[in-house]
């Protein structure tokens, strides 16, 4: 049997995972369940799925319940490293994190994307390191991940477009001033609220390129995005032949997760007829696309970071009713018309403390 432990469980990433562990209980021993600070639904989960023991990542939350361990001790004290280890919290504090969880994983199923764009390839060397796999589970990447290691010639390969569904304003007006409960309200995707945010701006979509380009060392201009408003095909793969084969699969995460643990999934496609009408991205409606795609194209890892950073402090504000909808992609393309943005471009992230000192400085840039 294999060990299993699963962070952030009480999040969308980690209810997914523990549905695919309770359907093959008998493959795995479950280690450890994470989470940041929902005392009351991690107890719940304990009790459940009796793992091993759980954490609280928030150092403010107290418990005495005896399965209770430190996140600090949960590295500390590991003898045996973890098969498989499945982070799925968000945002990129969660890098900090998944730095540690490189020394204790065998396999590390991550579904964070802040952490592989501001990681990026110090983080990816550092899991070589440390002998740990990285298995993307978003998706799109997870198509892409399982294509290029099973298609014979990588090099016939043209270009790799991630597909989006378009979000809740594809076909509807976007009003600077839309509520949160309209912009959270994914058509295709059961997510937190800050990724359904992302999702109707198509910030998402960037993030989902930078973290492309880095999980698969890609050459920029192989990278676009289209959009597939059912959210069932998930990568397009274009071929020098001009042949284009396209990755489907129903949306749910329980598929990724499932083909990533190795045990089988029972999310038969539908069995019905399906129209798929591929679009481009409107780049007036979503300015964001031709923010990212101009970042992806001409600048470099640092400034990749910024949008990252920033773009979350930027929901955040927006989900506490302190900004408008339409201040996010209003101050993300705002930011990045400054001089003293673009020349960050020219900055190198070589070690840790280069990614931390370029988190710090789109934390502390004024919005």
């Amino acid at each position: 049997m294999k060990t299993l432990s699963i962070i952030g469980s009480t999040g969308s990433i980690g209810r997914s995972s523990l549905k695919v562990f309770e359907k093959n209980k008998k493959f795995f021993i479950l280690d450890s369940l994470a989470a940041n600070k929902n005392l009351k639904k991690i107890l719940l989960q304990t009790k459940k799925y009796n793992p091993a023991n759980f954490i609280l990542l928030d150092k403010n939350i107290k418990t005495k319940n005896r399965k209770f361990i430190s996140f600090e001790n949960f590295i500390k004290n590991r003898i045996k490293k973890i098969d498989y280890v499945i982070s799925g919290i968000s945002g990129y504090d969660a890098l900090q994190i998944n730095l540690k969880l490189l020394k204790i994983s065998k396999n590390l199923l991550i579904a964070n994307k802040e952490t592989i764009i501001c990681g990026g390839k110090v983080f990816m060397d550092l899991a070589k390191k440390h002998k740990c796999k990285i298995i993307p589970i978003d998706s799109e990447h997870h198509c892409i991940d399982f294509f290029v290691n099973n298609f014979k010639n990588k090099k016939n390969i043209k270009k790799i477009f991630l597909t989006a569904s378009g979000g809740p304003f594809l076909k509807k007006r976007i009003n600077y001033f839309t509520k949160a409960s309209r912009a959270t309200k994914h058509p295709t995707w059961k997510m937190g609220k800050h990724i359904s945010v992302n999702s109707s701006t198509l910030a998402n979509k960037v993030l989902e390129l930078f973290e492309a380009k880095i999980l698969f060392n890609l050459n920029k201009n192989m990278l676009d995005i289209k959009i597939e408003e059912t959210s069932n095909i998930h990568a397009i793969i274009q071929l020098k032949n001009n042949f284009c084969i396209q990755i489907a699969h129903r949306p749910s995460m329980q598929i990724p997760i499932s083909n990533s643990l190795n045990v089988s999934n029972i999310q038969n496609f539908y069995n019905k007829n399906f129209t798929f009408n591929i679009l481009n991205p409107d780049y007036k409606k979503f300015p964001i696309v031709k923010l990212g795609k101009s970042i992806l194209n001409k600048y470099n890892h640092y400034l990749m970071i910024i949008f990252t950073v920033y773009n979350e402090r930027l929901v955040n504000l927006y989900l506490k009713n302190k900004i408008n909808y339409g201040d996010i992609s209003k101050y993300l393309v705002k930011i990045f018309s400054q001089k003293f943005i673009i020349k960050k471009s020219k900055e190198k992230i070589k070690n840790s403390n280069d990614i931390f000192n370029a988190i710090s400085f789109a934390k502390n840039l004024k919005i």
